[in-house]
């Protein structure tokens, strides 16, 4: 298992990643792969954005991918997707994604992660030193 910061040649990869890791339950959607391409594009195309990989035998099985958003006295950096294939799950490869991005904060100067995550997704994320905050992400289909 290999972790590294992506490139630009990983978005692809990256796509299909996250195509089947959010093909499966909780979430059982269905991506298309122009659609997961341009989510993958989107987030890699703000502001000094990080994305780490998790790579085995040359393929692309989990990733991270996030953005700095500078605050008023500080910056953090907002983690807007943490993905891992199904068959890859629960070995641990979740949490040391969030490791390698540490390390990277940790070089900018940046100590605070946020996310936001469905329910079924905060015991694992607590397990790896999240917790919740004060803020309600508020939401309204118009």
């Amino acid at each position: 298992m290999q972790y590294r910061l992506c490139k630009k040649t990983d978005i692809e990869g990256l796509a299909e990643a996250m195509s089947k890791a959010y093909s499966e339950e909780p979430w059982n959607e269905r991506w298309s792969r122009e659609r997961a391409v341009r989510r993958v594009q989107a987030i890699l195309g703000n502001f000094d954005s990080i994305g780490v990989v998790a790579e085995e035998n040359g393929a692309i099985i989990g990733g991270l991918l996030g953005y700095v958003d500078p605050y008023a006295d500080e910056d953090f950096f907002f983690v807007s997707e943490l993905f891992v294939v199904p068959e890859y799950k629960r070995h641990g490869i979740g949490r040391n994604l969030l490791k390698e991005l540490e390390n990277e904060l940790k070089k900018k100067g940046i100590s605070v992660v946020q996310l936001m995550s469905i329910e079924p997704n905060e015991t694992f994320y607590g397990k790896c030193g999240l917790s919740k905050d004060d803020v309600s992400v508020l939401f309204k289909r118009c």
